[in-house]
């Protein structure tokens, strides 16, 4: 699924340096589009969680075989974006996730506006940005089989004994979902050392981190959202020993 912050282009670099087989255990404490859980093989118990519930119910909603919606107008667009401001109720909570994941541009959640089908861009070409998004994430839901799925906040996630817990959280100075805005990030780097400290084996996907934090993996990475630009990022996964 198009995602903001997504993995997709670099999970395959990433996930054999946290896999080992000394775990059994793989926690998605920031699970956003499951770009990183879907790959991880089914013979680990596998957690996602993340603290937006509607991204959750959506995901939980297309696992047990959930209907679909194949066209999304613009008045169900902004009927979804209303219950999901508390101004109506009509849809279920896995209805505005899918609506609103489905039919924001970039997948933005009703940050990036109505994405449309059959959109005319300047090359005079129609595009339906909604079935594409559509059938992109339908193809990632038999990957979740098994997955289990929790909605809430990573400090509250119950981690099993000795788990691999990956996070990748809303990174500093960048724009974010309203449900991460004013992240603390100090409150998440004590939370991390303590992790380590009862034995997990914990990563972070971020561009700059702490110096009690080691890098164990970089790469320059176009941004996932907007190919074209010309400022390259070098993202980063770090560990903490």
């Amino acid at each position: 699924m198009k995602y903001m912050g997504s993995k997709a282009r670099i999970v395959h670099e990433i996930l054999p340096i946290m896999l080992d087989k000394e775990h059994d255990t793989f926690v998605d404490a920031f699970c956003g589009g499951c770009s990183v859980i879907e790959n991880v093989p089914n013979t680990y118990r596998r957690i996602a969680n993340d603290k937006n519930k509607y991204l959750i119910e959506m995901w939980k909603h297309l696992q047990d075989g959930g209907f679909v919606f194949s066209y999304i107008s613009k008045e169900m667009y902004d009927k979804a974006r209303d219950c999901y401001h508390g101004k109506d109720n009509f849809f279920t909570e896995a209805g505005v996730g899918l609506i609103g994941f489905m039919a924001s541009f970039n997948g933005r959640f009703f940050d990036g506006g109505y994405s449309g089908h059959n959109v005319v861009g300047k090359n005079g070409k129609a595009r339906d940005y909604i079935r594409e998004q559509i059938e992109n994430t339908m193809r990632d839901v038999p990957l979740l089989k098994g997955v289990e799925f929790y909605s809430g906040s990573y400090d509250e996630l119950v981690i099993p004994d000795r788990s691999i817990v990956y996070c990748d959280l809303p990174y500093k100075a960048t724009k974010k979902y309203d449900v991460s805005k004013n992240f603390d990030y100090e409150r998440f780097y004590i939370w991390c050392m303590e992790m380590a400290r009862r034995g997990h084996k914990v990563f972070i996907s971020e561009y700059q981190m702490p110096q009690e934090f080691r890098c164990v993996w970089e790469k320059e990475v176009a941004n996932s959202l907007n190919p074209n630009i010309t400022k390259r990022p070098v993202e980063r996964l770090f560990t903490i020993d």
